[in-house]
């Protein structure tokens, strides 16, 4: 069965619902493009879902708090959005569960202005500087929080600003209204290749991300409820299935090969996916030190409690993946 077969099947479930075996709803944390959901893109472009008798409905919203939000509600079955928003709904007495990985490293980059590298080596060198964020509270100032508590500061010894992300971050950083930034790519790439800005630390590999965490950090994934899982576990199988296969696929393929067979020509976005493959799920799998370390990080934010609820094995279910993996 071709992939080109697979994606017309798609087309033919969606113009005769009748057709479709299982219809689930999926809200996105982002709209399409984002290089953390990009299994979700795959799946969709290479025919995976339709390949496992699906028809997905796609909810994108802005941002993963909405996605966690609509999942929680009831208004979807599954959510592409990250790890962290179920750890801050437990405490309002929500229950979701990651049953695959699409990211376990933070895929995040601390960059400084290219001006300031001589006097802005280390982490250490960041007391007084004004450090860009995607927004305050957000998952960028969660790990800067943590970053520079591993540096020995203190919250106010370094100024954070919301900045946004994209475009709007690179703005910042050229204007100098930002001395350093918590980048993702492609704003990152972006940045590095204009020379605007040099790496400080760069969370999309494992050694990196070794200097401030031991071990992974999850990140983004596939989450749904429970009692999807319970009334639905063709529906959770079929959905891991066909991101397992997204995973597998960004892990034996170039970024060239996967810019292409998503369509995309632009070569920022290739050298982007060059930069942060590494944080890429090889294989769906969560595991529980990986989900401390983001609880950590949120705790010592001041974003959650620690108490008996935040145990990090509560926050995944890995049946469905080790299922797909033929065990």
């Amino acid at each position: 069965m071709t992939m080109q077969w697979l994606a017309c099947f798609g087309i033919l479930l969606t113009a005769f619902p009748g057709w479709a075996e299982n219809r689930v709803r999926l809200a996105v944390g982002s709209k399409p493009g984002n290089l953390v959901y990009l299994q979700l893109d795959l799946a969709r472009t290479l025919g995976y879902f339709a390949g496992e008798g699906l028809l997905v409905d796609y909810q994108y919203f802005q941002g993963g708090t909405s996605a966690a939000d609509a999942l929680a509600l009831g208004k979807a079955d599954f959510s592409g959005n990250s790890i962290d928003h179920a750890i801050e709904l437990r405490e309002r007495g929500s229950d979701l569960r990651m049953i695959a990985s699409f990211t376990n490293l933070p895929t995040v980059t601390l960059v400084v202005r290219r001006d300031l590298r001589p006097r802005m080596r280390t982490l250490q060198d960041l007391k007084g500087a004004r450090l860009g964020v995607t927004a305050l509270g957000a998952g960028t100032h969660v790990l800067a929080t943590w970053i520079l508590k591993k540096a020995g500061y203190q919250p106010n010894d370094v100024k954070m600003v919301p900045v946004g992300a994209g475009q709007s971050l690179i703005d910042a950083l050229r204007e100098k209204r930002i001395d350093a930034a918590m980048a993702t790519d492609p704003a990152t790439t972006e940045l590095l290749m204009s020379g605007q800005a040099s790496i400080l630390l760069d969370m999309v590999t494992y050694d990196e991300t070794q200097r401030v965490f031991t071990g992974g950090y999850q990140f983004t994934g596939l989450l749904t409820r429970p009692d999807v899982v319970i009334q639905h576990p063709d529906w959770a199988q079929r959905m891991v299935n066909a991101i397992v296969k997204a995973d597998r696929f960004i892990a034996t393929h170039s970024a060239a090969e996967i810019s292409a067979a998503l369509g995309q020509n632009s070569f920022i976005f290739v050298k982007s996916l060059e930069h942060s493959r590494p944080a890429f799920s090889k294989d769906g799998r969560v595991t529980a030190d990986a989900v401390r370390n983001n609880i950590q990080s949120q705790i010592t934010f001041g974003s959650v409690k620690a108490s008996a609820h935040m145990d990090p094995a509560s926050f995944f279910d890995m049946r469905f993946v080790e299922r797909a993996a033929g065990r």
